[in-house]
């Protein structure tokens, strides 16, 4: 009878332990940032957006475009977040469109997109979701970009 009645009650615990530990989420949450960051880099190269959160080093970027990262050649820097929560990171000069998903302390390369042999002109990023459009603002070209790559180029008019 002892055996049993203590049997119950490290059942009735595990039960009650199990429900405590139940993950809580919330669904359809839309990371997207409606308007671009225009970021300048420190001399170090360190970028800062205080109006979303983030800061992390552009050197990496820039030596994966230039092979070199002795010292800071972006003037600045643009980052949009689209609803799936990817960061899309490029620079004047830069070839490549970095999609970059967010880890803990730290950023993952989940795509490179090349859009430009010569490298970006001026680049600016707008959210036509569930895209982010990259439109290169001297040559108007327009690239429609998701977390996988370019869905389709078109010629701005």
């Amino acid at each position: 009878m002892e055996n049993s009645r203590v049997s119950f009650f490290v059942f009735i615990a595990a039960l009650l332990l199990m429900s405590a530990c139940k993950t809580f989420e919330v669904k359809n949450v839309n990371y997207a940032q409606q308007i671009e960051s225009v970021l300048i880099p420190t001399n170090e190269g360190v970028v800062n957006d205080s109006r979303y959160g983030i800061s992390f080093n552009i050197l990496p970027f820039q030596y994966q475009e230039i092979q070199d990262s002795s010292s800071v050649f972006v003037d600045e820097v643009r980052l949009i977040r689209n609803s799936n929560g990817y960061y899309f990171i490029t620079a004047t000069g830069f070839q490549n469109v970095y999609v970059m998903e967010p880890i803990k302390s730290g950023l993952k390369l989940k795509e490179k997109i090349t859009v430009s042999e010569e490298g970006l002109k001026a680049p600016a990023f707008n959210l036509r979701s569930p895209f982010i459009q990259l439109i290169d603002t001297k040559t108007s070209e327009v690239y429609t970009l998701n977390e996988k790559g370019i869905k389709r180029e078109e010629k701005k008019s």
